[in-house]
This record gives structure tokens, sequence and C-alpha cells, in this order.
């Protein structure tokens, strides 16, 4: 009885392997990937897309692994557009010719950039390569380590799985022990002897469900940590590129090689935030920057400076083409030019205090650089026929050691944020005009007056129209507001547009649009101004309707 029941738990023992193999769950094939591991020497890497550039920017490659520098950040440089970062290493080494790795750095690395200098020791940089990832894959102490743990790994889980195995047949064994087989006669057993087996037969299953379960936690734990290894075998660069420092070295003893290199992917911008004190009328302006990058690197602890330089690959002065005129007005493709300015000379390098760490995931940092604190000329200005409000602009004039950059300022008023705005390029001594909001201790009221349409002899129409603006100071000082409005100008014979007197005269601008005036009011504490303005409008009747939606 027994034998055939051991020979039933053991007529499919494939399906039982199957079984094991599901209840593992693993991403990857183990008796695959066992064999792969058996192998003395690794299989050739294919080329990989998307590496290293080659003098220009590349597209930014994100290895399926997080890089695993084996050296020291020491200190990063952000231009506009892209970073120079510097790695050290202090390794020990024999005399004569010997390599240093950097292993672990970015995908997006311009090759060109590349440079290494020795801090210390008695040694001579005699080459710097990058390792391109193609190829067959160098066995370094790296690889054969992380091979070893594979190997282990591998091995562990290969013992877990015949551990499942054997649990699953012992739960076959279990299932088929009541059975009793064809043509057997058996007699009754008793209900005690019943109970008794049924108890066993459940302390059994419970014992062997937990084994089972045990034993799967046990094989997800071991996959999750063989998979990354068995990517790192299999992608030379999955935790990042390697660049081989060529030394002739001197004397045996400890050698400190520092690694320089340009890498695409990081950036920063400024953003200002301008603070006006009502009460002194003085302006604070401070500059940040949002330094940014998504190389993948981790900048830990990093010395952190940030450059305005915007570098051009070749630096040429540009050179124009002819510039060609024809029929069709000016032939644009005629002003191309060749070659490129590189904005590098002269530029600006901030050196950020203290020390940074800003990760590689597209992750942003704003940085304090700069403040000034100056006097500003306040000037109030409303145009009602837009909005009532009347707005403050501040005059500052920038007397920083380098122009300020183009960006976004945040306007404040005492501690109250008030709106957003841009500037452009502004030089050192340039003036700089600041908005900061509302000033709502002044009162704007435009109101419809008056408005009348007659019927000419001709078939043609009159309307007359009049506005009354009104301008209320609330502050406990005079104010000085500007006001501009307009009426309309036409562009065809057969509409005529004459302007009423106003009630003030408007200031004289030159440049001022078509049928745009403005008013400077001078305010006392608590008074008010009026403004009134008027035009009348002559047009054909048939055009009264759309004078109407154009007037009103």
């Amino acid at each position: 009885m027994v034998l055939f029941l051991i020979a039933a738990a053991f007529a499919n023992p494939n399906a039982y392997a199957e079984e094991a193999k599901a209840r593992m769950k693993l991403s990857f094939d183990l008796d695959e990937v066992q064999g792969e591991l058996a192998m003395p020497a690794p299989a050739a890497a294919a080329p990989r897309a998307g590496g290293a550039a080659s003098g220009r920017q590349a597209a930014v490659y994100v290895p399926p692994l997080p890089l695993e520098p084996n050296s020291i950040l020491d200190r990063v440089m952000v231009l506009r557009d892209r970073a120079i970062v510097t790695r050290t290493r202090a390794v020990k080494l024999s005399s004569g010719a010997q390599r240093v790795r950097f292993e672990g750095l970015p995908l997006s690395i311009d090759t060109t950039t590349l440079a290494a200098e020795l801090r210390g020791g008695r040694a001579k940089v005699v080459g710097v390569e990058l390792v391109s990832g193609s190829g067959d894959v160098e066995e370094t102490e790296r690889i054969l380590e992380t091979r070893k743990n594979a190997v282990e790994l591998g091995a562990k889980l290969g013992v877990v799985r015949d551990q499942i195995e054997a649990l699953l047949m012992q739960r076959a064994y279990l299932d088929g022990a009541l059975l009793t087989p064809n043509g057997e006669a058996r007699p009754a057993p008793s209900l005690d002897v019943v109970k008794g087996t049924l108890g066993w037969l459940g302390e059994a299953e419970r014992d062997l469900a937990a084994k089972l379960r045990e034993n799967e936690d046990k094989a997800q734990k071991l996959g999750e940590e063989l998979e990354p290894l068995l990517t790192k075998l299999r992608d030379p660069v999955a935790t990042g590129m390697t660049v081989r420092v060529d030394l002739d070295v001197a004397a045996e003893g400890s050698v400190d090689v520092a690694l320089r290199y340009c890498v695409y992917g990081a950036s920063w911008q400024p953003a200002y935030s301008a603070r006006l004190d009502p009460d002194s009328n003085m302006v604070t302006l401070e500059t940040n920057a949002v330094v940014a990058q998504s190389t993948g690197e981790m900048w830990t602890n990093a010395t952190l400076q940030l450059s305005t330089a915007s570098p051009v690959v070749g630096g040429a002065a540009p050179q124009l083409n002819a510039w060609i005129l024809d029929e069709s007005g000016v032939d644009a493709g005629s002003l191309a030019v060749s070659g490129a300015a590189a904005s590098g000379a002269g530029a600006r390098v901030f050196d950020v205090e203290g020390r940074r760490t800003i990760a590689g995931d597209g992750s942003q940092a704003s940085i304090p650089l700069t403040s000034q604190k100056a006097p500003t000329v306040l000037s109030l200005a409303t145009v009602p026929r837009v909005t009532p409000e009347v707005f403050r602009t501040a005059a500052v004039t920038w007397t920083g050691e380098s122009p300020l950059l183009p960006g976004a300022v945040a306007s404040f008023v005492g501690g109250d944020y008030v709106g957003s705005a841009n500037i452009v390029a502004v030089a050192p001594g340039e003036a700089l005009n600041l908005g900061f909001g509302v000033d709502d201790r002044i009162r704007v009221d435009r109101r419809l007056v008056s408005r009348k349409v007659e019927h000419l002899m001709g078939g043609r129409t009159r309307t007359t129209v009049r506005y009354k603006t009104t301008v209320h100071n609330y502050a406990k000082v005079a104010q000085v507001v500007r006001l501009t409005d307009q009426v309309p100008v036409s562009q065809i014979d057969r509409i005529t547009v004459s302007l009423a007197e106003p009630s003030l005269a408007p200031v004289v601008d030159p440049e001022a649009p078509a049928g745009v005036s403005s008013w400077q009011l001078a305010l006392p504490a608590g008074g008010e101004m009026v403004v009134e303005t008027g035009f009348t409008v002559t047009a054909p009747r048939e055009l009264q309707s759309r004078m109407d939606q154009m007037l009103f």
C-alpha cells in the first residue's frame, strides 16, 4: 500500500518542477541563468545605442540601474546647458605602467572633454580612454565579484526550488493517503480512527502550506537580489560608463587622480524675487539659481559653481552671407550666418556657499546667489478703459558686477505676493522696471456720461460720446498717477472722428500711438481729480450697428 502511494506521488515529477517554477515567480529562467553563469568568460556585449557624446550634445541615456561610481565627487560647475564634473580617486599602485578606472559615470559624457591630472603621488598621466561598452567585457575585480555573488545566489535559488518540489510531492502523498486501490477490501475504520487521521492530515497540510510560503518568499527575495547582478553582467554600462586613466608610476605608493568631464542633462536658470518696502520705497532684488539635472549621477555633498556661460561648439565669430533683395522683398534665407559666437568669455562664475546634494533624476534645487537693496522711484499708472486698478512700477538701477540674465521675477509688497513677470537681460548700471501690483489706496471710476445718435442728411449718422473719469486718492500722502485713455481712429474716408476738448490738457507724447492720450494727475492726500473726454463719429447709416458694436 505504501509503495503504491509513493509511486503515485512520483508518477509525474515534471509537473512538480513546473509548479515549483511557477511558485517562485522569477523574472528569469533559473536553468538558463545557471548555465550562463557556468560559462568561464563573459560573452561579447552588443554595442549600445545612446552612448557617450562625441563632441556635440548627445541624447541623455539613463542606464537600467543606478550609477555606481567608485570615485569621490569633488566639484561641479553647472553651465546654462551642461555641467563640468570633477571626480577623484586615491589608490595604491606599484611602479611602472598602471591603470586607474573611474566607474559608474554618466552615459551622456562628452568624450572630447575628458581630462585627468595627478593631485598626489609620483606618477604621470599618459592616457585617458572611455570604455565604449561594446566588444569583449574586461574582467575587472568588480565584475568578478559580481559574478561570484550571482553564482552563489543562483545556487541558493536551486536549493529553494528543490525544497519546493519536495514539499509539493509530500502534499501529493498526503492527498492520496486515504485512497483505496481498486479491488482491495478493507474493514471500515472506527470513528476515533477517522477523526485522528483527519486531524493528522490537517496538521500536516498546514505545516506544508507554511513551508511552501516560506520558500516562495525566500525565492522572490533571492530573485530580486540576483536580477540586478545579471543586468550588470549582461550590460557593461548598466551602472554607468568607465574611463581608464593610464599612468606611468615612478615609485610604489599612493596616487591621487582627478578626472574632469563635461556631461549633458544639467542646467540652471535664474529666478528673481523683488520685495518693495512701501514705507521706505526701498526694493530688495534677490537672485536665486534653480539648478536641475537628469544625468543619473548623484551629486552628493559637492562643491557647486554656477557659470553664466553658454558655450557653443566652434566658438568662431559669425560670418554674414549676402543680403539679397528681390521682387518679393527680403530673402530671409540669405540672412543666415555661418559659424556661431561663444558667450563663455567674460562669463560670471558664482561660488555656492557650503556643499550641495542634487539627485540626478530631474530634481531641482533653488540656491540663493545675490541680493541688492536699493532706493527706487515709484510710479503709478492706470488704464481705466481696460481695468480700473492703479498699478505700481518701480525703477531700480542694477549695480551688480555682471548682467542680470533673462528670467522670471516674483514681486512682493512687504510680505504679500502681488504677481509674477519676466525680465530681459539687464546690464550693470541699467535701469530695471519692476511691477508691484495694484495700489488699492487709489480708486478709479470711468463712466459713460452721455451717448447721442443723430440721423443726418445723405444717409449718415453722427454718434457723440462723452466719458468722465474720476481718480480718488485715499492715501495719507499726495500721489502722482498717470492716466491713459484713448479715442477711436478712423482709417477710411467714409468714417470720420472729431475730438471734444478734454477737461484737462494731456501730456504731449509724440511717440504715443494714434488716439492714445495720457494725463499726469497730481492728487493731494484724500483728494480727487476728474478728466472728461469725448468724441464724435460720423458714418454711413448702414454701418451704425457696426459702430455700436465697436464703440460700446
